[in-house]
């Protein structure tokens, strides 16, 4: 069977009854931005109330956009479930800190149900489409990565020639990649701001100590977290 000759009808069944609620359990909403940190690093606790916050403010624009296409539009999602927090890069500016950061934050669609079954998916509906835009573009066969539409399942579904051993590798793929977010995230975005805070003090004490007050510019045990993001301890990092 030629998949790409299959239909949206086809793609509907693989995001239906083969995936399962793959990319949906959870559902993770991803936001890249930076934050700069004045002043240097003298009052460590203000920069994870920055970090706190701004993690707050984008969970929050998330669960406003996922709503319903509805006359009375109706909420995906309530909080997340977890938060992963990465630092994707430090750059510091005379007394100005700079971080790039990736939130990752873990959904639980109120629209999944039990059996892990989108409740509001058109194979579903009967054809009728209220899912939020985004939701709605997902699994475009037309889509390519990192572009809007995009489902690693999808692709995987309308381009190979391996057919079902490769929606079957390609659901296998995207398991392992929620499951390790999931399980380098927290129950807290203060938890996670912790990290940011750690990494960012490692980052100064080793390329710019004026950052940091007096007392914090030690260097660091060499079983702490490497600087770089690594996720190495400093021993077996930049402290080789």
């Amino acid at each position: 069977m030629n998949l790409t000759d299959a239909g949206t009808s086809y793609f509907s069944q693989v995001c239906i009854e083969k995936c399962g609620g793959k990319c949906c359990n959870p559902w993770w909403g991803i936001i890249t931005y930076s934050i700069k940190k004045e002043g240097g690093l003298f009052r460590p606790q203000e920069l994870k109330s920055e970090v706190v916050n701004s993690i707050t403010e984008r969970a929050g624009r998330i669960t406003e956009k996922y709503v319903t296409n509805e006359e009375t539009p109706r909420p995906l999602f309530t909080t997340p479930e977890r938060y992963n927090l990465a630092v994707q890069d430090i750059k510091v500016a005379n007394k100005t800190i700079l971080i790039n950061l990736r939130a990752m934050f873990a959904f639980r669609c109120l629209f999944l149900s039990e059996d892990k079954k989108c409740m509001i998916h058109p194979a579903t509906t009967g054809g009728t489409e209220i899912r939020p835009e985004h939701c709605g573009y997902m699994g475009s066969p037309d889509a390519k990565p990192n572009e809007k539409g995009y489902c690693r399942i999808i692709h995987a579904a309308s381009t190979s020639s391996d057919g079902p051993a490769a929606v079957d590798k390609a659901i296998e793929t995207e398991l392992m990649a929620s499951e390790k977010h999931y399980k380098d995230s927290f129950d807290k975005p203060e938890e996670a701001a912790e990290g940011v805070v750690e990494l960012v003090r490692l980052y100064c004490l080793n390329y710019a100590p004026y950052m940091l007050p007096p007392a914090a510019a030690r260097t660091p045990g060499r079983n702490d977290v490497c600087h770089c993001g690594s996720g190495k301890k400093y021993k077996k990092c930049h402290g080789m």
